[in-house]
């Protein structure tokens, strides 16, 4: 008996012993997998305005969007900062606003496909207007943290020096070489964090280019949505199909790069912000200050993230910088205007603290003096107010707004076309071209096109000059003293 009973207490203490091995081992793989780092990815579409199929949008799909949406939270009142490229990436990579960092308009930079001398402080071809010295940028303060960083696409910041980055690729638009080329990043990145910034080139135009490549993506023109602004015409649709075709491809690449992701094992311990750098490549959309050049489609995945929550918290592009840092435990240095967006992400908060406005600005979309217009914007939500601080001026639209040659563009020509049939698209244009009045205000929850304007609506009095004040306040507390593009401080050349 005596003998059975110590068999009995020998077993039971061996079956304690492996079962303590196991737990020691699984804890042990849990600690490993819990002080893997954490990183980022900032998948960034170009000139993609608030178009997904999750958002509402008809007759075009973007299952990737929608379905990345789903494991984390949406946001519905997303706007970039300025509706054109460079300034756009610059305001996303310093936290702050083009009038403050300096960097207000477009800027000739390097090729992601230069060599590195076009990146360094000896580069031979740098344009004079840029982010000052003294700011620190999101690729520097992450490299000084140990990051790998990369980026794809194309590069459009200014000075290139200020934006340095371990590697780079100028995949733009094709799903399987974007899978291969995050996988490389990733390899590369080793044992270090990683961010990756993810440029992806559509539906930026030449719509042209990217559906003769990629044709499976168009959809058919006569199912897609005509945005009011624009005259619904078989001209039109034609030029809109390849747009929302654009859209397609461009979630794509997105849901190759987030394939990647999880395929090498990376996709739980990242934080993926997935946006636009600015709205429709349109005219009253694309360079200009109203809504469809600054609403974009913005969707958050990552550690600690809610899941399947829609938000429709006010938020912005200069909110981008602080948030990443503020999920990496890192400084985020005083410059910074934006707010970091981890409590909302979280689910400890529903808005942004002390957050009743957020703003936006437009100064040129390039270098001529003639395309020079400058506006500012304050949004609360619902009621959405521009300032035009050259109002009456005549302007010069964009070439990627108004030409075929070059960029495909058929709906400048489409709208001049439909003058007759369509004449308040046709106005509308007008007015763009013509000159704009000093104040514009629009409802945007029974307006959501903007195509009235209450700024001279007496019901609307209190609104207006509530809005006026805020934008007055902003534009004092920023340092927005320039009414002309011109005068804004550029950085100091070295």
């Amino acid at each position: 008996m005596k003998s059975l009973q110590i068999r009995f207490f020998g077993a039971l203490l061996f079956s304690v012993l492996i079962l303590n091995c196991k737990s020691s081992k699984e804890s042990s793989t849990i600690k490993k997998e819990i002080q893997k780092p954490l990183n980022v990815v900032l998948i960034l579409m170009d000139d993609q305005g608030y178009d997904t199929s999750i958002d509402g949008m008809a007759g075009i799909e973007t299952p990737n969007f929608d379905a990345f949406s789903k494991e984390g939270i949406r946001f519905t009142n997303a706007y970039a900062v300025v509706p054109s490229c460079s300034p756009s990436r610059s305001s996303i990579a310093t936290g702050m606003y083009p009038h403050t960092n300096g960097h207000w308009r477009n800027t000739i930079t390097p090729s992601l496909s230069d060599g590195d001398e076009a990146f360094g402080r000896q580069a031979t071809r740098v344009d004079k207007v840029g982010i000052h010295e003294y700011i620190k940028t999101l690729p520097e303060v992450l490299q000084e943290n140990g990051f790998f960083t990369a980026i794809t696409q194309k590069f459009h910041m200014s000075p290139p020096w200020k934006f340095p980055f371990s590697d780079r690729d100028p995949v733009h638009n094709n799903p399987a070489v974007y899978k291969k080329v995050i996988t490389e990043f990733i390899e590369k990145s080793g044992d270090k964090p990683f961010f990756f910034q993810a440029n992806i080139s559509p539906p930026h135009r030449n719509f042209d280019a990217h559906m003769k490549k990629f044709p499976e993506f168009m959809p058919n023109p006569e199912e897609i949505v005509v945005p009011d602004y624009l005259p619904d015409t078989p001209m039109m649709r034609e030029d809109l199909s390849k747009y929302y075709g654009c859209v397609q491809l461009a979630d794509a690449c997105a849901g190759a790069i987030i394939e990647a992701l999880k395929k090498a094992g990376e996709f739980e311990n990242t934080l993926i912000i997935y946006t636009s750098d600015q709205g429709q490549p349109y005219h009253r959309a694309k360079a200009s200050a109203y809504s469809e050049g600054l609403h974009v489609p913005y969707a958050v995945v990552g550690p600690n993230v809610i899941k399947d929550k829609i938000s429709n918290a006010l938020i912005s592009h200069t909110d981008i910088m602080p948030t990443i840092l503020d999920f990496l435990n890192l400084p985020i240095p005083s410059t910074i205007q934006g707010k970091s967006l981890l409590p909302v992400l979280n689910g400890s908060k529903e808005k942004v603290t002390d957050r009743k406005y957020i703003f936006g600005e437009h100064n040129s979309h390039g270098p001529d003096p003639r395309e020079h217009y400058p506006s500012r914007v304050v949004f609360d939500g619902r009621f959405y107010f521009i300032k035009n601080l050259m109002p009456n001026k005549s302007y010069l639209l964009p070439a990627d707004l108004r030409a075929y040659k070059g960029w495909s563009n058929k709906s400048y020509d489409a709208t001049v076309l439909a003058k007759d049939t369509h004449p308040m698209q046709y106005n509308l244009l007008r007015t763009l071209e013509k000159g704009r009045p000093a104040e514009e205000l629009y409802d945007m929850q029974n307006d959501t096109y903007q195509l009235i304007n209450l700024a001279n609506n007496p019901e609307y009095k209190e609104k207006k000059i509530e809005l006026r004040q805020a934008l007055k306040n902003w534009r004092k507390e920023t340092g927005d003293v320039a009414n002309n593009p011109k005068n804004i401080k550029t950085r100091q050349l070295n």
